[in-house]
């Protein structure tokens, strides 16, 4: 994920990007990752020598509704991310202004997110998925990803 900032309406908004990496590349940062909850982008840093965030980048996005869903509320700024087909496929984007923001489009539930942007083994687009179930996010000023499924079971119970 690249994240740049650019105006739009008065503000600076990070603009998201993903990008496409070979099969050994992929390898080399899973390689590298000191835990399964580390971020790839972490590992990555790591392996360019470059300085590695003390905090989440989301700490840079200020203002802004949070998102909330089935009592899940997430802050303004905060990370997404999703797995699936165990990490074969990764999407990174940002909550944003009460909207999970993926590569520039906007999605108002998890599950619609994950549908539109999935692929199945056999390269079929938009499977229908719960996106409970792929869907973490990292909080501004956080280093940790938070499952937004066991957000929701909690948020549930209580």
């Amino acid at each position: 994920m690249v994240t740049a900032l650019v105006h739009q309406e008065g503000k600076l908004v990070p603009q998201l990007k993903s990008i496409d990496i070979d099969w050994d590349i992929y390898k080399l940062v899973e390689a590298e990752r000191s835990s399964f909850d580390e971020p790839h982008y972490v590992a990555l840093r790591r392996l360019l020598k470059l300085p590695v965030p003390k905090a989440s980048p989301a700490t840079e996005v200020v203002g802004g509704r949070p998102w909330i869903e089935d009592g899940v509320e997430v802050p303004h700024g905060s990370l997404a991310r999703m797995e699936y087909l165990r990490g074969r496929q990764v999407y990174e984007g940002r909550f944003l202004d009460g909207k999970l923001v993926v590569n520039g489009k906007s999605y108002e539930a998890l599950s619609a997110a994950a549908s539109a942007l999935a692929k199945t083994r056999k390269g079929e687009s938009q499977p229908s998925l719960n996106g409970w179930l792929y869907w973490k996010a990292m909080f501004p000023g956080e280093t940790e990803w938070r499952s937004l499924g066991a957000m929701r079971r909690s948020a549930q119970r209580s």
